[in-house]
């Protein structure tokens, strides 16, 4: 959960000669627009925020630049990628609501950022001050933030993320995140009532 300067890199991108690829996932089309900083392509899974209900597949591309748009096709077509009709609706469906969603998991976010932040069984929250996700890096290692997930009620330990619900997961676990502390939990906030989210959280944090 660092962040980074899309315009400064588009521009090293840029006059580098390469083209700028940004996953936009977690900061989602209201969060950020990244063809406005030199993109080439932005990613999105779809199955994450823009869906919004844990029930959807898909994977999306946006670029602004026809030869890009028109490779962008071809690979769709001759490779297979197309979404099918249920899973277009719900993206659509999804959208529709991104608004209203996003801005509720912000507001539950910024609260809970700066609670944890006040936590004495909290080391670090890494929260860029907008979205719905977080790093909360508690004392006492994996063991401490494995007992966190294991203990939750209402928040769920799950990999996924983006949905009305919270989920949380211990990001070292994984060959791919072995680098980062292992008492490094992976938040992403929901739409739940804010009071109910910290009681939760607060009742299995280290002390």
């Amino acid at each position: 959960m660092e962040t980074a300067d899309l315009a400064a890199i588009g521009a090293a991108a840029a006059s580098a000669g390469a083209r700028m690829v940004v996953d936009s996932t977690f900061a989602t089309p209201l969060g950020q627009q990244p063809l406005a900083h030199g993109a080439a392509i932005v990613l999105h899974s779809g199955t994450k925020f823009i869906g919004g209900h844990s029930d959807l597949l898909i994977g999306l591309c946006v670029t602004s630049d026809d030869a890009v748009h028109e490779r962008l096709i071809a690979a769709r077509t001759y490779q297979g990628g197309t979404p099918g009709s249920l899973e277009a609706f719900l993206a659509l469906r999804g959208l529709r609501t991104l608004p209203v969603r996003l801005a509720a998991m912000e507001r539950n976010a910024i609260t809970l950022a700066e609670r944890l932040r006040a936590h004495p069984g909290v080391a670090e929250v890494r929260y860029p001050g907008h979205g719905a996700m977080m790093a909360v890096i508690v004392h006492g290692g994996a063991s401490a933030a494995d007992a966190v997930c294991a203990g939750v009620q209402i928040v769920v330990p799950a990999t996924s993320l983006g949905g009305v619900e919270s989920t949380i997961e211990r990001r070292q676990k994984y060959a791919g995140d072995a680098h980062v502390d292992p008492g490094l939990l992976r938040f992403s906030v929901g739409i739940e009532d804010v009071d109910d989210l910290w009681h939760d959280l607060a009742a299995h944090l280290p002390a």
